[in-house]
């Protein structure tokens, strides 16, 4: 069973790494220079030499033909020279990995307050929780199963507090969320602003899709930022990707997501494309190729 590495340690490695390249090509281009240089003073003292042998109006103008040569050369070891100063002492841009996945596959479905649900889009459940009879889609469903099973062998209680909503249910939900701004003051656009970063637009919910989960545990049923303190919350972190599961709204992606830090939402996107994806540190908005949207 495979470790999944957080983004933060991840990139912390990849910072190293780049490191170490830099270097190896400093040493690499110093050595090359080295090289350049032994070069040209070997070709100088041959050239030298035979100037040195040579007698007549031939040997003159050999030697000045070499000495010619000899600048020549000199003038393209100096290039060479300033060429690989510059190259070695540009840093190198360390950017971040890209995800390598199909994002065509549907399970990489993007959904958010910017992207809907495609028209017609259709979705099979079934119960993935039966302690609280909460439902997945069907693929999405049997991994969390496997994925509490694996938990509870440890010692960790999973608890899927929500999974898939109809669009109607996410209305309610949504305009509920809108009047609490609207009671404290807020105005129309101002509430519906504030209400969509806490819970998507009807028919923009990645739980419309039946794809996201959200998972508590029996001794911290809210849903906050302290369940990033839980012991859920550090099984989830080392083992969700291997069943297929996302953290889907990182702390480190808000601006990007347009979604509040949520430790306890997750998306299911298959075991390859999780594994991939959380090597990376990308959210699914970037692995898409979006700079900044908006869902849940």
């Amino acid at each position: 069973m495979s470790t999944w590495k957080a983004p933060r340690d991840y990139q912390e490695e990849e910072r190293r790494r780049a490191r170490q390249l830099r270097r190896r090509r400093v040493r690499r281009n110093r050595a090359i220079l080295g090289v350049c240089c032994l070069v040209v003073i070997v070709f100088a003292c041959v050239q030298l030499s035979g100037l040195l042998k040579g007698d007549g109006p031939d040997a003159a103008q050999s030697g000045a033909s070499s000495s010619s040569a000899s600048s020549s050369a000199s003038s393209s070891a100096a290039s060479s020279s300033a060429a690989s100063s510059t190259v070695s002492s540009m840093p190198e841009e360390e950017s971040t990995p890209a995800a390598v996945v199909d994002t065509g596959d549907w399970r990489l479905i993007l959904v958010n307050n910017n992207v809907p649900l495609p028209d017609g889009y259709e979705v099979e459940t079934q119960v993935a929780d039966d302690n609280t009879g909460k439902e997945l889609q069907a693929e999405a469903a049997e991994a969390y199963r496997k994925m509490d099973a694996a938990a509870a062998a440890e010692g960790v209680d999973l608890m899927l507090c929500s999974g898939y909503r109809s669009v109607d249910y996410q209305t309610q939900l949504f305009e509920a969320e809108k009047q609490e701004n609207l009671d404290k003051g807020c105005s129309e656009q101002e509430a519906y602003d504030l209400a969509k970063t806490v819970v998507a637009v009807p028919g923009r919910s990645e739980h419309n899709s039946g794809l996201a989960a959200d998972i508590v545990t029996p001794s911290h049923q809210v849903l906050d930022s302290d369940f990033e303190n839980t012991d859920a919350f550090a099984w989830l972190s080392q083992h969700a990707a291997e069943y297929g599961f996302i953290l889907r709204y990182p702390k480190d992606k808000q601006a990007i997501t347009g979604i509040i830090y949520e430790p306890w939402h997750y998306r299911y996107v298959g075991p390859e494309n999780a594994a991939a994806i959380a090597q990376s540190g990308l959210c699914l908005e970037e692995v898409h190729g979006y700079a900044e949207q908006a869902g849940q």
